[in-house]
């Protein structure tokens, strides 16, 4: 949970206090299902950076190339929603593929507000924009999701809330880890925020050291090779 929101579940005014200096960005991710083969000037990537003005996403991963599980098979049959230049097309009935798919990130805080009721629609232009999409291609599925907490920001004042929230928190056996728990963008990946619960655990039974936590910079320039899952094997038939 993220500090903040456990701060207001937990009606702590002490700590909603602390907690008041901390800011974040909120994520918009959008899904595009295309119809049609990936083009080929796109091949095997599967993110792509953009610090143009003529998008408004910063990210754009092309979530096929990830797996054929992440659009339909080719003869699953869908209508086209739209083209990509925001025309409709010329028939509604629906028809089988090849398709692929795009996931797009749409930042946003008060620094950066957001058009919610364009935001679909900038984005699509966006992609024709950045040569992503062409103008006529066809869109058979979309995906709008908002995520309020999206990146814990590393202002100045972070450290010097975290100083005095966390131990707080401790004093009440509470050891708030996380991407949002510990506020930490330097260690808030999925697998920072694994080994911070992993840690956490140690710490609470044997009294481990928390190296992700408190060492961000030794534990990004090595390799994890002390901490494996031994005897876990995965099946070919169940994938379990």
């Amino acid at each position: 949970m993220a500090i903040d929101s456990l701060a207001q579940s937990m009606g702590d005014v002490k700590l909603q206090q602390m907690c008041t200096p901390l800011f974040y960005s909120s994520t918009n991710v959008i899904g595009i299902g295309v119809r049609g083969q990936r083009p080929g000037r796109i091949g095997d990537k599967c993110w792509l950076y953009f610090v143009e003005n003529n998008c408004p996403f910063y990210r754009a991963t092309i979530f096929s190339n990830y797996s054929p599980f992440n659009q339909p098979e080719e003869n699953v049959k869908l209508p086209t929603k739209m083209l990509a230049n925001g025309k409709k097309p010329t028939s509604s009935a629906a028809q089988p593929g090849p398709y692929w798919s795009l996931m797009l990130e749409v930042s946003e805080s008060s620094y950066k507000p957001v058009n919610h009721e364009t935001m679909l629609g900038d984005c699509i232009q966006g992609l024709v924009n950045t040569s992503l999409l062409e103008p006529e291609d066809e869109i058979v599925s979309t995906y709008v999701r908002r995520f309020d907490h999206g990146y814990p920001t590393p202002s100045v004042e972070r450290n010097g809330v975290l100083a005095e929230a966390l131990p707080y928190l401790q004093s009440k056996d509470i050891l708030s880890r996380g991407r949002f728990g510990a506020w930490k963008y330097e260690v808030g990946n999925q697998d920072h925020s694994f080994m911070q619960g992993v840690e956490a655990a140690d710490n609470i039974i044997s009294g481990g050291l928390e190296l992700t936590l408190n060492n961000p910079d030794f534990v990004n320039t090595r390799a994890n090779t002390e901490r494996r899952l031994t005897g876990f094997k995965i099946t070919k038939e169940t994938g379990k």
